[in-house]
């Protein structure tokens, strides 16, 4: 059991005082601070006190991950465990499946891996996540009286055409169409008022950007604490406002589809998307003092263990991480120890055994799924 420290990535639209307050630090901080990562993604390995996660892994992959495990992925770990902070919207985006990140033209992905995803919200977590239906997006467009977008909207035949017709609106034109869009929302009722209201907080910080009515094709909604909820690969979402843990595959593949100054590659964004992208948050099951979210993705699984006093077992195998949140935690295996305080953690073998976690504190354990 090897002492992990993470890497905090400083994002534009991430908070100033979140991930401080998580990990102890003084608040606020000069840069917005987005993510936390724990992993062992090359991008950001965390550090132990053998060296990168990244490294350690590849020093000993059948004994730090398992036969298994190792066979499986290829070697690498196969989750990665994070915490966003986002105090503004994230880019609109979604992410390939195995498949197409293997099909897709060379240079288009860092990897071949798929990126499903899944979040438990610490705070209320505003979001957009899904597309809505063909029918309910032509009535939302419409009604607001825009030329350019109704044109869109008489020329598609599907979700997947309107997505297009958006994204192809001549860039010297965005400001204005959007402009007149956002001054529609006034009034009208096809778009819902809750929905409404957060597009016009996220133009405040995005204006002009033709990412605003892509996100009147959406669902938005608020997920809350302790609530879990799984995101597949093609769908588009955009996370908007909160404190989440999240668990995803090992890869940062992803096509964006506004908010985002850069470029949108639109032709691989149309062949990877999912229109039918509807989620439902779920509740995990409580198991005395564990709950055990959904196994929603064979490169992950998510627990949250609210031990208190008595040590609790977790019978868990595998490559493990353990973050603790809110008070300490202590960490027993094969007679080590580890006090915990909020936003520590750990990494634990595959051959290491089984866990015992007590204190007043509550502490997230990911693993792989299968």
């Amino acid at each position: 059991m090897d002492r992990l420290f993470g890497t905090v990535q400083e994002y534009a639209w991430g908070s100033h005082t979140a991930l401080a307050e998580l990990t102890g630090r003084p608040a606020p901080t000069e840069q917005p601070e987005a993510e936390f990562w724990l992993g062992a993604h090359e991008a950001a390995p965390s550090r132990t006190a053998g060296g990168g996660l990244d490294e350690v892994v590849a020093a000993d992959p059948q004994g730090v991950l398992g036969a298994s495990c190792a066979q499986r992925y290829g070697n690498r770990l196969p989750f990665l465990l994070k915490v966003l902070a986002p105090q503004r919207a994230l880019s609109i985006q979604c992410h390939p499946d195995a498949a197409q990140a293997l099909d897709a033209p060379a240079g288009t992905y860092a990897d071949h891996w798929p990126k499903p995803e899944a979040v438990v919200p610490l705070t209320p977590l505003e979001m957009f996540a899904g597309m809505a239906s063909f029918e309910q997006i032509v009535v939302r467009l419409d009604s607001l009286g825009v030329p350019e977008l109704q044109s869109v909207v008489r020329s598609a035949r599907n979700a997947r055409e309107l997505l297009a017709g958006i994204l192809a609106v001549p860039t010297q034109h965005r400001p204005a169409v959007v402009g007149r869009a956002l001054a529609a929302l006034d009034g009208q009722h096809a778009v819902p008022q809750d929905e409404a209201d957060a597009i016009r907080r996220v133009a405040h910080d995005y204006p002009g950007d033709i990412g605003l009515i892509v996100l009147m094709t959406m669902h938005y909604r608020v997920v809350l604490p302790g609530s879990y909820l799984f995101v597949p690969a093609g769908v588009l979402h955009a996370y908007v406002r909160g404190v989440t843990v999240e668990i995803l595959a090992n890869s940062d593949n992803v096509v964006r589809a506004g908010l985002t100054p850069k470029k949108i590659n639109v032709a691989e964004l149309l062949r990877i998307v999912a229109v039918d992208g509807r989620m439902v948050a779920e509740a995990g099951h409580r198991d005395g003092r564990i709950v055990r979210f959904p196994v929603s993705a064979p490169q992950f699984r998510l627990l949250r263990i609210d031990p208190g006093d008595e040590p609790v077992g977790v019978d868990v195998t595998g490559p493990r991480i353990v973050l603790a949140i809110d008070g300490p935690v202590q960490v027993i295996c094969d007679g080590q120890s580890q006090q915990l305080d909020p936003g520590g953690a750990v990494f634990v073998s595959d051959g290491e055994g089984e866990l015992q976690i007590s204190g007043v504190g509550t502490a997230y354990l990911a693993a792989p799924g299968h």
